[in-house]
């Protein structure tokens, strides 16, 4: 079997994923096109990985359409994987008439649809020949696509949870003085781009309604500290000067490790929310709403607690519940961790991938 994926900056389960398919007895060759600029790009070269530099600006880059086409005609490849969007885009124009297997990934649950033109330039091409799920979410989203008499071909969707690895999340917790947490403060942390869909506001109406001798302190950490809207939300709490924006950090697992409690409060467009993996991994309890896929991983009453999207009472009572009872939360750490490990692992992944490619091919 020849294999080419194609990515932009991977993160380290895909990264993973990529060295581990290189290695496997069934892939003859394997080849990667990614960004060298990637956080993991290093990881790929000391493992030996065929790696091609490839930057792709945007769906309609031209001159990174022109070198995948010239990768997939050299290698005479079998599968042909596209890792993003941009991607999928680029693969589609490539290699639209040769005989490989076109395929592509989805990780969230949102922005595909009849109606939208850029879907058919995309996941909704009758060309690509499937797309790797990393949750059931994401899959059952693409099924419900229809429009008039069409609707999406439910065999392309392929549910393949992205595995990870409990050790790639050891290490020190973060010191939290430096980010205006005094020593032994009850923390709360949440990860968020500046996205309307992951909850924040919810959040802070969630931290305000919490009982005050718990003396929380609430750390926002990522590219939300630039939105306008959270941050009034913010100072308007009753305690203003215990929520913390932190702005992009390369530690964020370190900060997560810290805390107390992790708090997703996503609204909507959730695959497998990685922010929710990093603390079942570092043994950080668990408070996350029921969004896309994280019911997949937090389970409620046994590896988290889950409560309603939108509905800051629900979250304020399960972070209460959490802080309140902390032989029960121990516990639901214990079984976190064990999930990741059975469940949700890197060997897992690649097991299913290699099965999905080799169906496919079988398939004609």
């Amino acid at each position: 079997m020849k294999v080419l994926c194609i990515t932009d900056c991977p993160d380290r389960a895909e990264t993973e994923l990529f060295i581990r398919l290189s290695q496997a007895a069934a892939v003859d060759i394997f080849t990667v096109m990614s960004n060298p600029a990637g956080r993991y790009h290093e990881l790929l070269l000391e493992a030996g990985v065929n790696v091609i530099p490839l930057r792709i600006s945007s769906r309609f880059d031209r001159e990174g359409t022109r070198a995948i086409r010239a990768e997939v005609y050299r290698g005479g490849y079998d599968i042909v994987h596209a890792f993003n969007t941009r991607a999928v885009a680029g693969v589609l124009r490539a290699a639209r008439r040769h005989p490989a297997k076109l395929l592509g990934y989805r990780g969230v649950t949102t922005g595909v649809g009849y109606l939208k033109p850029e879907s058919w330039h995309t996941f909704l091409s009758p060309r690509l020949d499937g797309i790797f799920c990393v949750a059931e979410a994401v899959r059952q989203s693409l099924v419900s696509v229809k429009g008039l008499w069409w609707h999406f071909p439910e065999h392309k969707a392929k549910t393949i949870h992205k595995g990870h690895e409990l050790a790639w999340y050891s290490g020190e917790p973060a010191d939290l003085t430096g980010l205006g947490v005094p020593p032994g403060a009850t923390t709360l942390c949440c990860i968020s781009r500046d996205s309307a869909k992951k909850g924040l506001l919810t959040l802070l109406d969630a931290f305000d309604n919490l009982p005050a001798e718990l003396s929380c302190h609430l750390l926002i950490i990522g590219g939300v500290d630039s939105n306008q809207a959270v941050r009034a939300r913010a100072s308007a709490c009753r305690y203003p000067d215990r929520v913390h924006f932190t702005g992009y950090r390369n530690d964020a697992v370190a900060i997560v490790r810290a805390a107390d409690l992790l708090v997703s409060a996503s609204a909507s467009g959730e695959g497998l929310p990685r922010v929710v993996i990093e603390a079942m991994c570092t043994g950080t309890p668990v408070v996350a709403t029921d969004a896309g896929g994280t019911r997949e991983l937090v389970i409620d009453g046994a590896t988290g607690l889950l409560v309603p999207a939108k509905n800051p009472d629900a979250l304020s009572a399960a972070i209460t519940r959490a802080l309140t009872d902390p032989q029960a939360t121990q516990q639901r750490v214990i079984a976190a961790r064990e999930r990741i490990e059975n469940e949700f692992s890197a060997a897992r992944t690649v097991t299913e991938t290699l099965a999905w490619y080799q169906d496919l091919l079988a398939t004609g």
